[in-house]
């Protein structure tokens, strides 16, 4: 994976994915379906937690952080998720929005993955891959509609359903056999083209390069 100057390979991605997976099934009792929020900028942080996640066994729900704060409200409210991972920049936000909803549902601890102090943390997580009880009917990801005909839905979507697109894909693009291929990850992660992107990059043992958010909107 590259980003920026940010370079993981793949044994770096699954033992930081791993550290954070662990933490998360010892600190909150993830089980299979488990809504894990996810509130995060495009970078390592955002594939280390989407992976992380998935290895945990729940299921990674991802929101932009440019939502209003009602959007944000909603979709905690009705996934009750037990975690919100973030960027430091958005914890203060985020926390004042747990907060005006915490009659609502059950607390929800909000992690900025991205501190100094929250890497010492995983650090003295196991890097081994976790064991868990997911199966391909498992939840993989809930992904929320713009909401434009009323109330956002999430939509739920397997594990199974992520590997047949994989398959189907990668005959479609007809790669070469090699690692060398290089995927772009451009689409918000709030987007099923994401989804795409990433796992035919990650299945498929190729480089996944992250453009920037500035980088995409750059019109010159």
């Amino acid at each position: 994976m590259v980003y920026e100057d940010t370079k993981l390979t793949y044994r770096q991605l699954n033992n930081r994915a791993n550290q954070l997976a662990n933490y998360l099934i010892t600190s909150y009792d993830i089980t299979p379906d488990s809504p894990i929020a996810l509130c995060l900028d495009r970078s390592e942080h955002m594939l280390i937690s989407i992976v992380a996640v998935l290895k945990a066994g729940g299921a990674y729900v991802p929101m932009d952080p440019s939502y209003p704060d009602s959007r944000i409200e909603y979709i905690l409210t009705d996934t009750g998720s037990k975690i919100l991972l973030t960027n430091e920049l958005y914890k203060t936000r985020l926390k004042n929005i747990v907060e005006n909803i915490r009659n609502n549902i059950d607390e929800i601890d909000v992690l900025a993955i991205d501190t100094q102090e929250s890497e010492k943390l995983l650090l003295l997580q196991p890097t081994t891959n976790p064991t868990t009880a997911t199966t391909s009917q498992n939840l993989a990801y809930i992904i929320y509609t713009s909401g434009t005909t009323g109330r956002p839905k999430g939509v739920m979507i397997e594990h199974r359903g992520v590997v047949s697109l994989k398959y189907d894909l990668t005959n479609k693009y007809k790669f070469s056999d090699t690692n060398n291929e290089v995927i772009l990850q451009f689409a918000n992660y709030v987007f099923d083209a994401s989804v795409e992107q990433i796992i035919l990059s990650l299945l498929n043992g190729y480089i996944l390069l992250l453009l920037p958010n500035e980088l995409w909107l750059d019109e010159k």
